[in-house]
């Protein structure tokens, strides 16, 4: 049997009340009052500069599955270091009574397990040296009972989560990014790829209208009156009025879309891969993410268009409790100024929507898994790090009693509010009920 095949168990984001394996190994017993069966929802409450908010009560939570409030019956805050990141002289106790949880505190304190994931393709070899070193001052800020584990995409070191934080940390320092400049000929940013396809897409509904008689193709996006702006405004830059190379521009849009659609869901499915192993560890995960960009359409008809593939990971990562950070590192303005693709007036129009659609897909998946997109502007991303390990010190334990109707198995709509001003939850946002245990 495969030596991870015994904690599968653990690793279900959904307990119904039980005595801990954990807990009878080391001779302790929890005190429970029978006929209340529970369900476990970890939560982090914090404030504006990411500080985890102490002293919450179970009333203080509102929690709906389906759309239909739920009891909060617990509510623990289990702390795993001080908010410096520093160790804890001591660890809250667990007060008797009803509870549910993934793993239960013992004497030793909340240890907790970090994924460093590295998009290498979206960094060039200079981009990634800041980035690696900022990784490995994460790591050795990490408790001696924190695991580590890493996993670089396409390709590159994997390491599964351990306490040797040495070992990864020399795998870290081992990652170089190897992007280049997108190939072809007219120095086509992300949104003008996903311009010029969305254009082409509306140009086609255009012509199938006509075709069809008056009255609008069912389905069809509404015409901004400016159709083909961004396709002239890209002639007029590499081409001047010169209006054959119109065609080489749309055929090169369109083949850079399909370059960069087939890297992002390679990227996503290997991600979704990741995570359902994840499930193999006990306990909530955190995965740190460190990239430059994933670009997908934000306009109708625009490609890189991946589906629903960003919902599907969320998904999997509420189902394996594992919560995704993102680092989002903005490089366009330094790319800019780069000697190798510096150009004249080839600047975005809009450097803040160049941001935007690199980061869209990030943002999505970071926030459904109950986590975060953080900026990163300058360096290698100390200070979002210091912040990622600031908000996972502590977090919240909810014990929610489900209805009958809730326990068939499904992924069901889960929303967590807490009442509280200024406060910010993290929370994933499906939740699993599985069936009742028979006794």
């Amino acid at each position: 049997m495969h030596p991870h095949a015994r904690r599968i168990g653990l690793g279900v984001v959904l307990l119904t009340l039980g005595v801990s394996l954990r807990l009878l190994a080391q001779g302790q017993t929890p005190t429970f009052r029978a006929g209340i069966d529970l369900i476990a929802v970890d939560v982090q409450v914090i404030d504006k500069d990411g500080t985890p908010i102490r002293a919450l009560a179970p009333g203080d939570f509102d929690v709906t599955i389906g759309g239909h409030r739920r009891r909060v019956v617990s509510a623990d805050f289990i702390e795993s270091t001080a908010v410096d990141g520093s160790s804890l002289d001591r660890t809250a106790s667990i007060a008797p009574g009803p509870r549910a949880t993934n793993q239960w505190l013992d004497g030793s304190g909340a240890a907790r397990t970090y994924m460093l994931v590295f998009d290498t393709d979206s960094f060039t070899v200079g981009e990634s040296r800041d980035v690696v070193a900022a990784a490995r001052g994460f790591i050795s800020r990490l408790q001696p009972i924190d695991s580590v584990g890493l996993y670089t995409f396409p390709v590159g070191p994997r390491v599964e989560p351990t306490t040797d934080h040495a070992a990864v940390s020399a795998s870290v320092d081992t990652i170089v990014g190897h992007t280049q400049h997108m190939p072809g000929s007219f120095n086509l940013t992300a949104s003008e790829i996903i311009d010029i396809t969305a254009e082409l897409a509306q140009s086609r509904l255009a012509a199938l209208g006509r075709q069809q008689g008056p009255g609008p193709v069912p389905g069809a996006p509404a015409l901004a009156g400016n159709e083909g702006e961004v396709t002239r405004r890209v002639q007029q830059r590499e081409c001047g009025d010169d209006v054959r190379c119109v065609d080489e521009i749309q055929a090169e849009a369109q083949s850079l879309a399909f370059y960069l659609e087939g890297r992002a869901t390679e990227g996503l499915n290997g991600l979704r891969d990741l995570i359902r192993l994840l499930s193999l560890e006990p306990g909530r995960k955190t995965m740190v993410m460190f990239s430059a960009g994933i670009p997908t359409s934000d306009r109708p008809g625009g490609r890189p268009d991946v589906g629903d593939l960003a919902k599907a990971l969320g998904q999997d990562a509420a189902a394996t409790n594992t919560t995704i950070y993102v680092l989002h590192f903005d490089m366009g303005a330094w790319r800019q100024m780069a000697a190798e693709t510096r150009k004249a007036n080839s600047t975005p129009v809009s450097a803040s929507r160049e941001h935007a659609v690199t980061g869209r897909l990030l943002s999505e998946f970071s926030g459904s898994s109950g986590g975060a997109l953080i900026r990163v502007v300058m360096g290698g991303g100390d200070f979002a790090l210091t912040r990622v390990l600031r908000e996972t010190s502590s977090h919240y334990l909810l014990g929610i009693e489900p209805a009958d109707s809730d326990r068939d198995g499904k992924l069901r709509d889960l929303r967590v509010k807490v009442s509280r001003k200024g406060a910010t939850i993290r929370s994933r946002i499906w939740v699993v009920v599985p069936p009742k245990r028979e006794t």
